[in-house]
């Protein structure tokens, strides 16, 4: 099958896409236990990053994409964005626990909450570019829906972590759980970007009621 120069542009785009989610995911996986290899990664995905938004402005400025293609690369553009912004908390995590192992801190008692708040954190990212993938206006309401649950967990351990441990132990386990917190707001925000794209409602700052 041939396609359009538009088009294979197109899909190089989203395969570039598809190595940086994939990379992200593994930082993400490894933050908590194995920090180290959060960071080799990082330069991956802000190499990747720039190579993907040179990419998005030649498929402009060359084929000069109209209706849905161009807003499938505006959207794109988008993504590459928040994707980055997704290693950038992965890696403030990993540096975080490095802090941790480097001082000999212990947060054991928090930390079934830290791996449950990552875990959490995880799946709306990897259903977020799943519904992006898909253009699944539905699983990407399921992942708006659930958002309030990631920050109702960041506060309890915010709340934990003030009350019983020391103040600098307490900041960094804090910085933790609002950089896991953060990935799932960005997820949230791709879920928000693959409903206006499909559907063209836009659902951002509506009250939870009001979305079917």
């Amino acid at each position: 099958m041939s396609f359009s120069p538009l088009e294979k542009a197109r899909r190089e785009i989203e395969a570039r896409l598809d190595e940086m989610y994939s990379i992200i995911v593994e930082m993400i996986d490894y933050s908590l236990e194995r920090p180290e290899e959060t960071l080799k990664r990082e330069r991956s995905v802000n190499a990747l990053e720039i190579d993907i938004d040179e990419l998005i402005v030649q498929t402009i400025a060359l084929y000069h994409p109209e209706a849905s293609p161009l807003r499938e690369i505006l959207m794109a553009l988008k993504i590459n964005n928040d994707l980055e912004r997704i290693g950038d908390h992965a890696e403030n995590v990993a540096r975080d626990v490095k802090f941790f192992s480097e001082k000999g801190e212990d947060i054991s008692d928090l930390w079934d909450d830290i791996a449950l708040i990552r875990d959490m954190a995880r799946r709306s990212f990897v259903e977020a570019y799943s519904s992006f993938k898909n253009k699944d206006a539905s699983l990407a309401r399921e992942i708006w829906r659930s958002d309030y649950i990631v920050d109702a967990l960041r506060d309890k351990i915010l709340k934990r972590a003030v009350d019983t441990l020391p103040t600098p132990v307490a900041l960094k386990t804090v910085s933790i759980a609002q950089n896991f917190e953060r990935i799932a707001d960005l997820s949230t925000n791709i879920a928000e970007d693959v409903v206006f794209i499909v559907e063209g409602e836009i659902i951002k700052h509506k009250p939870l009621e009001e979305i079917e």
